[in-house]
């Protein structure tokens, strides 16, 4: 028997199956399935395989490139995008947001960043207590914004930054 008449079989003997199994209202009524008797064969259908299934993901925004794990100053400036990247503005305040926001409150600071999607950040070079860096933020209207510039740290936490908008 061809897949399409024993689906056809099957989807008959389903709905005959169902309509005998219709409970009435208000009460509980098994359903039992039936053997097949002792010497029948059972047919099963011949494999189909699934057809391919195309996924669209969205590209995920950059990674942070950075030149050495030993420049702990990068590592800095490195997870201040991070946590922004995150969501995680209390993280990016703490590592030196609270001086970048030049007196400005943190609900300001975090609201800053409200129509930013992502940031991509690449150190270009380590001299110091200064981390060059260029950057690219995408916002959410699609536009993308790019810095260049350099960061300050010290004691673990950004102190300053000098960055100029390219775009």
């Amino acid at each position: 028997m061809d897949a399409k008449k024993w689906a056809t079989v099957t989807l008959l003997a389903a709905g005959a199956l169902a309509a005998c199994a219709v409970p009435n209202q208000g009460t509980a009524t098994p359903v039992v399935a039936a053997a097949a008797p002792p010497n029948t064969i059972v047919l099963q259908p011949p494999a189909v395989a699934a057809p391919p299934q195309t996924v669209y993901v969205a590209p995920p925004p950059p990674q942070t490139v950075y030149p050495a794990p030993s420049a702990p100053v990068a590592r800095t400036v490195i997870a201040y995008y991070d946590a922004i990247n995150r969501r995680d503005f209390l993280t990016a305040w703490n590592l030196g947001g609270q001086r970048l926001a030049k007196g400005g409150t943190y609900a300001s600071y975090a609201k800053g960043y409200a129509t930013t999607s992502w940031a991509a950040l690449t150190v270009t070079n380590v001299s110091g207590n200064t981390v060059y860096v260029d950057l690219s933020a995408r916002q959410t209207d699609g536009s993308l914004r790019t810095f260049s510039g350099s960061y300050t740290v010290s004691g673990g936490s950004i102190t300053g930054a000098d960055m100029k908008r390219l775009s």
